[in-house]
């Protein structure tokens, strides 16, 4: 470690931490290519790239310091004393408890903290990812990661904080596998491992997000019995939580399953969703609970009103939606977009409208990957057809070639 440049001390901790290239560039957002550069000293790095790659790696300011004093060093004129103070600064660095990252050498707070960190990480790269995949793959590695530490750990907080994480990672590897891949068997065992874990610790909260979720599955296979069950059994968890925001979510995963088939049941259930949102908190949610609140609610009612053949009322639900969603939120703004383009198909059609949200739409997904919204377009573009001839749909299609070339 004696004498370590910036890149040096990157891949070091890179490597330690059984990271790919490619999977860091998911955790930071710059380009791997670029990554491999500044390990082998061929770019120089930022700041910027420190600071970030601190909190992916989740090593507490090491590479921030790492880089200031090595910049530091090497913009003074040169000296053997400069060179052998900056060897002696890395070195101090380097032995600081926050240096072991080997899992089987680290104390188990160092680990269950990093394993909470890293799962932070994820859930904010989860709305914009355009890399699916490679999310997914650091989800697997955290949950095999985490039975490492249990098979460490005797009963006890340690023990309870790695499960809650792991429910955690275990649902949100389910949102991977299911809304973005459309990998439906995979994301029933992701959701069935969150829900266990979730009941061993007692976290009611955690549980109800694996069942909520999970009623997706059968939904889409027209089970909707099934979602139904799995509802009830999410609203049960919900209800003891406290926390009416989440019992809300339930209503609102209600009206979606239940949909066309029950007109009565999907719009009460929305109405119910919108009451329990309104009432007072004994607690609040959970930071891993990102995925919903009132411009939330907007997109479900949004989207029950346009199956139900009320596209105006649909499009100002949506609209409502998609102004409240923040600007990392890429994968929700398309599904609405494509939506409220949806609404202006109805009975006098306007397809510069529609086309253009559409076109929007196409060009968040070639951002962010998202089988659900690519999945919603392409039935879009399929009620275009009587009008293949128009100008604007093939503007349209010219764009959606793009996304898929």
């Amino acid at each position: 470690m004696d004498g370590e440049t910036f890149g040096q001390v990157l891949r070091r901790l890179r490597q330690e931490r059984r990271l790919s290239l490619r999977k860091l560039q998911v955790l930071t957002s710059y380009d791997f290519t670029y990554l491999g550069q500044v390990e082998r000293g061929e770019k120089p790095g930022s700041m910027e790239l420190a600071e970030v790659c601190d909190r992916a790696l989740g090593v507490d300011g090491l590479l921030v310091k790492t880089y200031g004093r090595v910049s530091a060093a090497l913009t003074r004129p040169g000296s053997q004393e400069d060179e052998m103070r900056r060897r002696t600064a890395i070195k101090a660095m380097a032995a600081s408890p926050l240096a072991f990252v080997d899992q089987a050498g680290a104390v188990p707070e160092l680990q269950v903290s990093r394993l909470e960190r890293s799962a932070e990480v994820y859930r904010h790269l989860y709305h914009g990812s355009g890399k699916p995949g490679d999310l997914l793959s650091l989800a697997r590695d955290h949950l095999e990661t985490a039975v490492d530490v249990m098979r460490q750990l005797p009963d006890g907080g340690l023990k309870r904080r790695v499960l809650r994480t792991r429910s955690e990672v275990a649902t949100l590897a389910g949102r991977l596998t299911f809304f973005d891949l459309q990998r439906p068997a995979d994301a029933r065992g992701y959701f069935g491992l969150a829900h266990e874990a979730a009941i061993q610790v007692g976290d009611d909260l955690l549980a109800a997000a694996a069942l909520g979720h999970l009623a997706f599955v059968p939904a889409a296979e027209h089970n909707t019995s099934a979602a139904i069950s799995y509802l009830a059994g999410a609203a049960d968890h919900a209800q003891r939580s406290g926390v009416p925001v989440v019992q809300s979510w339930i209503a609102a995963v209600e009206s979606e399953v239940l949909g066309t088939a029950n007109a009565a049941g999907t719009l009460r259930a929305l109405d119910q969703a919108a009451a329990r949102l309104s009432r007072p908190a004994d607690a609040a949610p959970p930071a891993w609970f990102d995925y919903y609140s009132a411009d939330r609610l907007d997109g479900f009612r949004g989207r029950a009103l346009l199956q139900l053949g009320r596209p105006e009322e649909a499009r100002s639900a949506l609209t409502a939606a998609l102004r409240g969603l923040g600007p990392v939120a890429v994968k929700q703004k398309a599904v609405f977009l494509i939506d409220i383009a949806s609404s202006y198909l109805s009975d006098q059609p306007q397809l510069d409208q529609a086309c253009d949200l559409a076109g929007d739409a196409a060009a968040m997904l070639a951002m962010a990957g998202y089988a659900t919204a690519s999945t919603r377009l392409q039935e879009f573009r399929t009620r275009l057809r009587p009008w293949d001839d128009a100008t604007v749909v093939a503007d349209l299609d010219e764009r959606l070639g793009a996304l898929t070339a």
